[in-house]
Protein backbone atom coordinates (compact mmCIF):
# COMPACT_ATOMS: atom_id res chain seq x y z
CA UNK A 1 0.00 0.00 0.00
CA UNK A 2 1.23 3.58 -1.35
CA UNK A 3 1.91 6.36 1.15
CA UNK A 4 -0.52 8.81 -0.08
CA UNK A 5 -3.58 6.14 0.15
CA UNK A 6 -2.38 5.39 4.13
CA UNK A 7 -2.48 9.23 4.66
CA UNK A 8 -6.25 9.06 3.63
CA UNK A 9 -6.87 5.83 5.99
CA UNK A 10 -5.90 8.23 8.90
CA UNK A 11 -9.08 9.87 8.59
CA UNK A 12 -11.09 7.04 9.75
CA UNK A 13 -10.12 8.38 13.09
CA UNK A 14 -11.90 11.76 12.49
CA UNK A 15 -14.72 10.38 10.67
CA UNK A 16 -15.42 7.28 12.44
CA UNK A 17 -16.42 8.83 15.80
CA UNK A 18 -17.95 11.80 14.05
CA UNK A 19 -20.19 9.34 11.89
CA UNK A 20 -21.10 7.13 15.31
CA UNK A 21 -22.07 10.12 17.03
CA UNK A 22 -24.50 11.59 14.42
CA UNK A 23 -26.17 8.64 13.61
CA UNK A 24 -26.57 7.81 17.84
CA UNK A 25 -28.06 11.41 18.17
CA UNK A 26 -30.83 10.93 14.91
CA UNK A 27 -31.54 7.57 16.66
CA UNK A 28 -32.13 9.03 19.95
CA UNK A 29 -34.20 11.51 18.21
CA UNK A 30 -36.65 8.78 17.08
CA UNK A 31 -37.15 7.53 20.40
CA UNK A 32 -39.84 9.41 22.56
CA UNK A 33 -38.24 9.76 26.15
CA UNK A 34 -34.71 8.47 25.71
CA UNK A 35 -32.63 9.74 28.45
CA UNK A 36 -28.70 10.32 27.11
CA UNK A 37 -27.30 10.51 31.06
CA UNK A 38 -29.37 7.21 32.07
CA UNK A 39 -29.56 5.12 28.88
CA UNK A 40 -26.45 3.27 27.26
CA UNK A 41 -26.29 4.14 23.38
CA UNK A 42 -26.79 0.37 22.66
CA UNK A 43 -30.02 0.71 24.17
CA UNK A 44 -30.84 2.13 20.64
CA UNK A 45 -29.76 -1.01 18.69
CA UNK A 46 -31.47 -3.20 21.69
CA UNK A 47 -33.04 -6.02 19.79
CA UNK A 48 -37.17 -5.31 18.85
CA UNK A 49 -36.47 -1.70 19.32
CA UNK A 50 -37.69 0.75 17.11
CA UNK A 51 -34.90 2.06 14.31
CA UNK A 52 -32.51 -0.68 15.73
CA UNK A 53 -31.26 -1.86 12.54
CA UNK A 54 -30.59 1.71 11.74
CA UNK A 55 -28.08 2.11 14.69
CA UNK A 56 -26.72 -1.19 14.54
CA UNK A 57 -25.96 -1.56 10.70
CA UNK A 58 -25.65 2.68 9.73
CA UNK A 59 -24.20 3.29 13.34
CA UNK A 60 -21.87 0.59 15.04
CA UNK A 61 -20.89 -1.42 11.87
CA UNK A 62 -19.21 1.04 9.60
CA UNK A 63 -17.93 3.15 12.18
CA UNK A 64 -16.37 0.76 14.01
CA UNK A 65 -14.68 -0.76 10.28
CA UNK A 66 -13.28 3.32 10.42
CA UNK A 67 -12.02 2.88 13.39
CA UNK A 68 -10.18 -0.09 12.33
CA UNK A 69 -9.03 1.60 9.09
CA UNK A 70 -7.43 4.03 11.43
CA UNK A 71 -6.06 1.47 13.50
CA UNK A 72 -4.41 -0.24 10.41
CA UNK A 73 -3.10 3.27 8.96
CA UNK A 74 -1.07 3.59 12.44
CA UNK A 75 0.55 0.38 12.63
CA UNK A 76 1.85 1.13 9.12
CA UNK A 77 2.72 4.80 9.50
CA UNK A 78 4.48 4.59 12.58
CA UNK A 79 7.83 3.51 13.38
CA UNK A 80 7.82 0.40 14.15
CA UNK A 81 8.14 -0.71 17.80
CA UNK A 82 6.33 -2.89 20.02
CA UNK A 83 4.93 -0.43 22.49
CA UNK A 84 3.13 1.10 19.23
CA UNK A 85 2.14 -1.89 17.49
CA UNK A 86 0.09 -3.32 20.61
CA UNK A 87 -1.49 -0.05 21.16
CA UNK A 88 -1.85 0.20 17.30
CA UNK A 89 -3.46 -3.18 17.67
CA UNK A 90 -6.12 -2.69 20.02
CA UNK A 91 -7.14 0.45 18.78
CA UNK A 92 -7.95 -2.21 16.00
CA UNK A 93 -9.51 -4.40 18.35
CA UNK A 94 -11.62 -1.86 19.62
CA UNK A 95 -13.20 -0.99 16.24
CA UNK A 96 -13.43 -4.96 14.96
CA UNK A 97 -15.47 -4.85 18.94
CA UNK A 98 -17.87 -2.57 17.86
CA UNK A 99 -18.57 -4.26 14.36
CA UNK A 100 -19.05 -7.27 16.73
CA UNK A 101 -21.66 -5.64 19.26
CA UNK A 102 -23.81 -4.17 16.10
CA UNK A 103 -24.28 -7.50 14.85
CA UNK A 104 -24.96 -8.79 18.25
CA UNK A 105 -27.38 -6.57 19.47
CA UNK A 106 -27.92 -6.09 23.16
CA UNK A 107 -31.73 -7.30 24.76
CA UNK A 108 -34.18 -4.26 25.35
CA UNK A 109 -33.05 -2.23 28.23
CA UNK A 110 -29.86 -3.91 27.66
CA UNK A 111 -29.91 -6.05 31.39
CA UNK A 112 -27.13 -7.68 32.73
CA UNK A 113 -28.16 -11.31 32.48
CA UNK A 114 -30.51 -12.35 28.80
CA UNK A 115 -29.85 -13.94 25.46
CA UNK A 116 -26.87 -15.01 24.60
CA UNK A 117 -26.74 -12.16 21.79
CA UNK A 118 -27.05 -10.02 25.03
CA UNK A 119 -24.61 -11.47 26.60
CA UNK A 120 -22.01 -11.35 23.47
CA UNK A 121 -22.94 -7.84 23.45
CA UNK A 122 -22.21 -7.13 27.02
CA UNK A 123 -18.76 -9.08 27.36
CA UNK A 124 -17.54 -7.94 24.07
CA UNK A 125 -18.25 -3.94 24.80
CA UNK A 126 -16.50 -4.28 28.25
CA UNK A 127 -13.56 -5.94 26.96
CA UNK A 128 -13.19 -3.31 24.22
CA UNK A 129 -13.41 -0.72 26.50
CA UNK A 130 -10.78 -1.39 28.87
CA UNK A 131 -8.54 -2.68 25.72
CA UNK A 132 -8.87 0.41 23.87
CA UNK A 133 -8.09 2.60 26.88
CA UNK A 134 -4.72 0.24 27.08
CA UNK A 135 -4.44 0.68 23.83
CA UNK A 136 -4.28 4.58 24.19
CA UNK A 137 -2.01 4.45 27.20
CA UNK A 138 0.60 2.78 25.43
CA UNK A 139 0.77 4.81 22.32
CA UNK A 140 1.26 7.92 24.05
CA UNK A 141 4.22 6.31 25.89
CA UNK A 142 5.51 5.34 22.14
CA UNK A 143 5.15 9.15 21.43
CA UNK A 144 7.66 9.92 23.65
CA UNK A 145 10.10 8.42 20.99
CA UNK A 146 8.75 9.97 18.10
CA UNK A 147 9.51 13.25 17.28
CA UNK A 148 6.93 14.20 15.44
CA UNK A 149 4.26 12.70 17.57
CA UNK A 150 6.43 13.75 21.00
CA UNK A 151 4.11 16.72 21.78
CA UNK A 152 1.22 14.38 22.04
CA UNK A 153 2.56 11.59 24.38
CA UNK A 154 1.37 13.95 27.42
CA UNK A 155 -2.22 14.84 25.91
CA UNK A 156 -2.29 10.66 24.98
CA UNK A 157 -1.55 9.56 28.35
CA UNK A 158 -3.86 11.81 29.83
CA UNK A 159 -6.63 10.58 27.53
CA UNK A 160 -6.26 7.30 28.62
CA UNK A 161 -6.23 8.02 32.69
CA UNK A 162 -9.29 9.63 32.17
CA UNK A 163 -11.02 7.67 30.12
CA UNK A 164 -10.39 5.05 32.89
CA UNK A 165 -11.76 7.46 35.11
CA UNK A 166 -15.05 7.50 33.32
CA UNK A 167 -15.00 3.83 32.83
CA UNK A 168 -14.67 3.07 36.51
CA UNK A 169 -17.48 5.60 36.84
CA UNK A 170 -19.25 3.67 34.20
CA UNK A 171 -18.77 0.44 36.20
CA UNK A 172 -20.12 1.78 39.60
CA UNK A 173 -22.99 3.22 38.35
CA UNK A 174 -24.48 0.23 36.59
CA UNK A 175 -26.55 -0.57 39.77
CA UNK A 176 -28.60 1.97 39.99
CA UNK A 177 -28.46 3.10 35.94
CA UNK A 178 -29.18 6.74 37.02
CA UNK A 179 -26.05 8.12 35.47
CA UNK A 180 -24.51 5.25 33.16
CA UNK A 181 -25.72 6.72 30.19
CA UNK A 182 -23.53 10.20 30.99
CA UNK A 183 -20.61 8.24 31.80
CA UNK A 184 -20.64 6.02 28.88
CA UNK A 185 -20.79 8.84 26.69
CA UNK A 186 -17.81 10.94 28.71
CA UNK A 187 -15.83 7.80 28.32
CA UNK A 188 -16.32 7.10 24.73
CA UNK A 189 -16.31 10.92 23.94
CA UNK A 190 -12.63 10.95 25.08
CA UNK A 191 -11.96 8.08 23.12
CA UNK A 192 -13.14 9.66 20.07
CA UNK A 193 -11.18 12.95 20.68
CA UNK A 194 -8.07 11.55 21.25
CA UNK A 195 -8.94 9.17 17.50
CA UNK A 196 -9.81 12.63 16.08
CA UNK A 197 -7.17 14.47 17.27
CA UNK A 198 -3.94 11.90 16.47
CA UNK A 199 -5.48 10.75 12.76
CA UNK A 200 -5.82 14.82 12.21
CA UNK A 201 -1.88 15.55 13.58
CA UNK A 202 -1.19 12.40 11.43
CA UNK A 203 -2.85 13.20 8.35
CA UNK A 204 -1.22 16.79 8.63
CA UNK A 205 2.23 15.70 8.71
CA UNK A 206 2.04 12.21 6.94
CA UNK A 207 4.10 13.82 4.37
CA UNK A 208 6.92 13.67 6.83
CA UNK A 209 5.97 10.33 8.29
CA UNK A 210 8.09 7.29 7.07
CA UNK A 211 6.13 4.52 5.91
CA UNK A 212 7.84 1.42 7.71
Amino acid sequence: MNKSTLKYLLLGGIIGPVWFTTVTLICASLRPHYNHLSQFISELGATGTGNANIMNWIGFIPSGLMIAVFGISLIMLLPKSLIASIGSNLIIVFGLGMVVAGNFSCDMGCPREGSLENLIHDKISGSIFLLVVIGILLLGISFRNYPRMRSFWIYSVISGLLAMGFLMALITSIESYTTSGLWQRLFLGTIYLWCGIIGYQMFKSSHNVDVV
